[in-house]
């Protein structure tokens, strides 16, 4: 997947938690890293805030930029899933 999806690099910024952020239409993006443990697989995940909505990514990715570009999508404007998503 990560050969067709590629994150808008610019667009983000590492903070002091070591995560990276990004704001994009009205919604504050995140990726985070994940340590593997013995019940959990290591990798990054996305989370989108607004006021009144928080959504965190429903899966585990390995490379960071797929994270960012999955975030992305969902912040896109008339990102068709969003809507089920966020009733």
């Amino acid at each position: 997947m990560s050969a067709l999806m590629h994150a808008t690099m610019s667009a983000w910024n590492r903070d002091e938690t070591g995560a990276y952020s990004a704001e994009m239409n009205g919604w504050t993006l995140k990726v985070r890293w994940r340590a593997e443990s013995p019940t959990e697989r290591r990798g990054f995940w996305w989370e989108a805030d607004r006021p009144g909505t928080h959504l965190a990514s429903p899966e585990i990715h390995e490379e960071i930029e797929v994270a960012m570009a999955h975030a992305e999508e969902f912040a896109a404007p008339g990102y068709a899933h969003r809507k089920a998503e966020t009733d």
